[in-house]
């Protein structure tokens, strides 16, 4: 009895930390895919019309 509540323990705390991980890796993919979306944004701001007359889009608004 006590090793398979030993063994139960062993297995939640292993789960926990591999949720943990998971979950730490998540956020850092999130991270990057903002920062890659901002620069995208902002290269798009700065695209200039090809008539000349101003900016294509205003992403912004």
């Amino acid at each position: 009895m006590e090793m398979s509540i030993a063994s139960l323990s062993m297995g939640m705390a292993m789960a926990n930390m591999q949720d943990a991980l998971a979950i730490g890796m998540l956020k850092k993919t999130m991270e990057s895919s903002e920062a890659t979306m901002d620069a995208f944004t902002e290269m798009i701001d700065n695209m200039p019309s090809p008539d000349g007359r101003g900016q294509l889009l205003n992403v912004r608004a």
